[in-house]
């Protein structure tokens, strides 16, 4: 019996600019939800989307995996590796009883960061305040390495191939 793989959706996730720095340095391995799916991330891509001022993604990384937690645990057993202090750890998750850790591996920066004005132009994407599912073929050009490279649908060194002739107006010009 042939085992069923196992379902994963990648993910666009926003993180302050000094956490996701912190992230892509290899200091902060896990971060913190108030919300985010449990199913289907295990495994997945993460994009690091840095918010205001930044308003790029900057980097991705692996989702280890996800857990759902009482808070006291998460600050227990993933304070530390989170970079965050007490105060504002107990400011972000006031009035819940539940929170989540994600625990990453394997981050690295983009070679071209790839800025919120362009996430919509090329992908349709508009940056999310938490997190937002991302299809196949966004993380596959993402991690294209002619994407990487700036510039790249500029055309303006490119030979210009002449415009092709429909048959319709081949047909007005020989029935003259």
């Amino acid at each position: 019996m042939d085992a069923i793989p196992e379902f994963r959706r990648d993910v666009l996730v926003s993180i302050r600019p000094i956490y996701a720095s912190k992230i892509l340095d290899g200091l902060k391995t896990v971060e913190l939800r108030r919300r985010f799916p449990e199913v289907g991330t295990t495994g997945a891509t993460a994009l690091i989307y840095s918010s205001s001022p930044v308003s790029a993604i900057v980097g991705c990384a692996r989702i280890k995996y996800v857990l759902k937690l009482p808070i006291r645990r998460i600050w227990k057993e993933h304070g530390a590796a989170a970079c965050i202090s007490k105060d504002k750890f107990d400011a972000y998750f006031a009035g819940l009883r539940y929170g989540f850790a994600i625990i990453f591996e394997g981050a690295k920066p983009l070679k071209r960061q790839l800025k919120a004005i362009d996430l919509e132009a090329q992908f349709g994407i508009v940056p999310p305040q938490s997190y937002r599912y991302l299809t196949e073929e966004c993380i596959a050009l993402l991690n294209d390495e002619r994407f990487q490279t700036p510039d790249r649908h500029k055309r303006r060194h490119r030979a210009r191939r002449p415009a092709a002739r429909s048959s319709i107006t081949r047909r007005a010009r020989s029935a003259q």
